[in-house]
């Protein structure tokens, strides 16, 4: 029984050696003629931050169907039991009788777009791999125009139907809410999240209360970010022993605490 005993504490320490932090971070900039003046900027803000806690990151801009479609398997097939998954998205989303997708970038208008968008769902499942696997959503709605000639009851984006254990859920907007692209140079979503994941020790929720809260105020209560998490146990993305591997401090936001080297 001892011998058995020691067999499966090698093999534990053998997963956790080669258990890995990482992350998927696309950004597109929007769909035919419709833009997103902050996401590629809030892509890399993701991207740099992620990098300085000792993220693997695959990042990715302006992705089609077909390159999305790619970037989502490849990412899944590098995923393993230990791992943590990060994946961040800066765009376009569109809800459909309650499903979210994502969509895809495209410099000319597809006649099907329906058959063209990314099931966050299956984005979730994909992600679930990794011991511990969380998706971050810059989301923006498409004008009203082009989607109520294609669903004209549908607005922001529903909450996911099912997370999987040990996985966590966020989008800038709240349920149902219809976020429009703004004019900053990043948006204020993006910026308290990883403000905040660079800076302190947070546990999952902590953190995303605290990201929710500053969003809702500093916005004048406009914009606030829904959150969902079925973690088993704390998580937190970076802890203060843990050093930077290099330096990672946002300047001011307009009033929010910030202050360092990095240049947008």
């Amino acid at each position: 029984m001892k011998k058995y005993a020691v067999l499966l504490m090698l093999m534990l320490l053998s997963l956790s050696a080669f258990a890995q932090r990482k992350a998927l971070v696309i950004g597109n900039s929007g769909y035919y003629k419709d833009k997103i003046p902050t996401s590629l900027n809030d892509a890399q803000l993701a991207a740099d931050a992620l990098k300085a806690i000792d993220y693997e990151v695959s990042q990715y801009s302006d992705l089609d169907y077909p390159a999305t479609v790619s970037a989502l398997d490849n990412f899944k097939k590098s995923l393993t039991t230990g791992d943590v998954a990060v994946f961040y998205y800066a765009g376009f989303t569109k809800q459909i009788a309650g499903k979210n997708y994502l969509v895809p970038y495209s410099k000319d208008k597809v006649d099907d777009l329906d058959k063209k968008l990314i099931s966050v769902d299956v984005a979730l499942e994909a992600l679930s791999r990794a011991t511990n696997s969380f998706m971050f959503l810059e989301n923006r709605t498409l004008p009203r125009s082009f989607l109520k000639a294609m669903c004209p009851k549908d607005k922001g984006l529903e909450s996911p139907q099912r997370l999987n254990a040990n996985q966590g859920f966020t989008m800038a907007s709240a349920v149902g809410k219809e976020l429009k692209a703004q004019g900053e140079r990043y948006s204020i979503f993006t910026y308290s999240l990883f403000n905040k994941i660079t800076t302190d020790m947070y546990d999952y929720p902590v953190l995303m209360k605290s990201v929710q809260d500053e969003v809702y105020s500093f916005t004048s209560k406009d914009q606030k970010p829904f959150w969902q998490g079925n973690l088993k146990a704390p998580f937190t993305f970076w802890e203060p022993t843990q050093q930077l591997k290099f330096p990672f401090r946002l300047p001011s936001y307009r009033g929010l605490d910030g202050g360092g080297s990095y240049n947008f």
